[in-house]
Order: structure tokens, then sequence, then C-alpha cells
């Protein structure tokens, strides 16, 4: 940890992170059990005290799971060995080669959600998505139909633009993230340990079960070590940048409004709009 940092874990906690305590022997279910909002708090926390974030229902099932423990008198909770094992199969599926969101299809374009390596060729990179958002419009014109409980005579929407189609609504963290990169929005990147090497936008499931399945989470993400200084690891210049692909997703279909969550972090909550 880096010098003048909040103070960290004592040394028994350090072992309670590492498992060291009664409760560790208990069998982790597999991943794909797992909920988002678990998978996000063991994939995010802390790579060297193992401190998890989330909230008390998530951490509550992860200490039920095996994969963290509640130690100290604040009820901090730490990842356990299993907890570990489990984020780093979590960050290596995540950076994988075949990373596809689910329905994308085999073999088509995926957009880069903010969690992967940088493209080998970004101008290229660049290039298809421009051509998977030209393609999607098409999706949105052809499949556009008239509001319900308008005439059976009435025009279908005549801008493309207008509403997400169905395919969308069905995988709203690809769409989303082909939205923003296909405008020229950078997405940020990590390495192969997962370090954040790249500055730009990051998607994710809503954390709010309330938001709908449709629900996706844009956040403001810095590389590591460019942080704003006097601020939190989303700084002061985010806001603005979140603002921006507010706007940029309105004009795209979507409806994105700034939230800030449980740890004061920035971020938007973005819905598809509805045919009115």
């Amino acid at each position: 940890m880096t010098a003048g940092a909040s103070s960290g874990p004592t040394d028994p906690e350090r072992r309670a992170a590492h498992g060291a305590e009664p409760g560790e022997a208990r069998t982790a279910p597999p991943a794909p059990e797992l909920t988002r909002a678990q998978r996000r708090a063991v994939s995010e926390a802390d790579p060297d005290t193992g401190r998890v974030g989330g909230g008390a229902p998530t951490l509550r099932k992860l200490a039920a799971y095996g994969l963290a423990l509640p130690y100290g008198r604040f009820g901090a909770h730490y990842l356990t060995a299993a907890g570990r094992d489990l984020r780093h199969r979590l960050l290596a599926e995540a950076a994988g080669p075949a990373r596809v969101e689910p329905g994308a299809g085999g073999g088509a374009f995926t957009p880069a959600d903010g969690d992967g390596h940088p493209p080998a060729d970004p101008e290229a990179h660049l290039g298809a998505a421009r051509r998977a958002w030209d393609a999607l419009l098409e999706i949105r014109r052809v499949t556009a139909a008239p509001p319900s409980g308008a005439a059976p005579d009435a025009e279908p929407v005549r801008d493309p633009r207008a509403v997400p189609a169905g395919w969308e609504r069905a995988r709203p963290l690809h769409a989303v993230a082909l939205a923003l990169e296909s405008a020229g929005v950078p997405p940020s990147a990590v390495d192969g340990a997962g370090r954040r090497v790249r500055t730009g936008y990051r998607v994710a499931a809503a954390d709010d079960e309330d938001a709908g399945p449709d629900a996706v989470r844009v956040e403001w993400r810095h590389a590591a070590g460019t942080e704003p200084v006097g601020g939190d690891a989303y700084g002061d210049g985010p806001a603005e940048r979140l603002d921006a692909c507010a706007r940029l997703l309105a004009a795209r279909g979507w409806d994105a409004e700034r939230y800030l969550d449980s740890r004061r972090r920035r971020h938007l909550l973005v819905t598809p709009r509805r045919a009115t």
C-alpha cells in the first residue's frame, strides 16, 4: 500500500482475509450461481488487503458462501482464500478473448465495456464499432412500430435513434457500450493483472434491484495513478464526463440520470427509452 494511505487491516485482519479463521472450509458455489452484485463485489475487492465493498445483503451472502469473512468491531469483510481464487477467475474471464455479452452472437462485434484489455488496433476497433452502430440503426428502423394504441395506419417511429430496439433491451450492457464507443467515447481498460491502465467509461449491471433488468450503470474510471488529487477515485472531472455521456445516450435513445452510490461514487443509471 502507498505511503499516506488510510490505515489498513491489522495482521489478524490479514489472516482473516487469507482464510486463517473458522469457516474457510465451506465450499463456494460456482461463479455463475452468484448474483451480478456478488460477482462485482468479489471482482472489485482490494487486491492487497482483500477488503470487500458492497451492500450488507451482498456481504452476508458472500460470508455464507465462505468467500468472505467479517472482521473487527465495524464488521469489515475480507476475502477468504476461496474468495481470492474466485476473484482471480472472474478477472481472467473478464479479460478473456472470447468474452461476449450473452446474446450478442458468436463472432459478432463486441464493444468494449471498460473492463477488457486495450484493443491492439484502436482505430480499427473504433471503425468496427461505428459500422456496428450503423447496423443497429437499421435494426431500429426495420423493427420500429407505431406506439401502443395508435391507429392501424399510423406511421412507424421516424427517427431510428428515438427508441432502442428489442434486440438492445435484451442485452443492455452490450447496447449501451456500443452507443458510447461508436460515438468516440473512450472505454477504460485493464491489464492482465486487472490493473486499470486506461481512463474512460465502464459499463456494468445496475446495483439497484428496483431499477429493472434492463438498467445499466455507467462509470468514468481513471487509470491507476491518475486519479484527481483531492477527490475520490472519480474526481471532479468525471462528473462532467458523465454528463456528456448522459447527453450522448439521450440522443441515442437511452435515459440517463446521475447518482452517487453508498460510497459516494458518481455514476449514471441508464435505461432504454420507452415508446410514447
